[in-house]
């Protein structure tokens, strides 16, 4: 649902006379990392993405460092997202790398003919979103003819706060700029 309203709010912005439809990218953080980056991967004439501390690309990943994210509320045992989810675990069973299945989920599995560029900005003590996501996924597109690169801080937390958040905006900007 997520990656269906970004792109539609790209389209209807792109419709706007006061917008160069040519130069729209996508800016996400955290969970809106991974949106971000699935409709990069799903729309594929997307110039530009960056994405700050964004996690869960591949589903390997996030079996290897998890969210600790402890603003994270569960939904309710009788929501429909959650039924959602458990009949999608009782049909397919839990993360297989192996399993066809969730290797259909995963957006790394469908960067032929992605032609964009993509920054990560992403601090090396987020106690979040382990920046182990963030080097895993520039593992996964060196194999790829998509232009990349991964902004690394010392400091920052998750939310690249303090002075991280100047350079960090520095290095967005410029970005943004070179490939537009």
């Amino acid at each position: 649902d997520y990656v269906i309203d970004t792109l539609n709010a790209r389209a209807a912005l792109a419709t706007q006379d006061f917008v160069d439809a040519e130069k729209i990218g996508l800016w996400g953080h955290s969970m809106a990392g991974n949106v971000v980056f699935r409709s990069f991967v799903v729309a594929q004439d997307i110039p530009v993405v960056v994405i700050w501390a964004g996690a869960v690309y591949t589903y390997s990943d996030f079996g290897e460092y998890g969210i600790s994210d402890n603003s994270y509320r569960p939904p309710s045992d009788d929501s429909v997202r959650r039924a959602y989810r458990e009949g999608l675990r009782a049909k397919y069973g839990e993360f297989d790398p192996d399993n066809d299945f969730w290797r259909k989920v995963a957006p790394t599995n469908y960067l032929e003919g992605v032609s964009g560029a993509i920054q990560i900005n992403h601090a090396v003590n987020d106690d979040v979103v382990d920046i182990g996501y963030s080097r895993n996924l520039m593992d996964v597109l060196e194999a790829t003819e998509i232009t990349h690169e991964l902004m690394e801080y010392e400091s920052g937390g998750h939310n690249l706060s303090g002075e991280v958040f100047t350079r960090a905006m520095q290095n967005t900007v410029r970005f943004f700029d070179k490939y537009f």
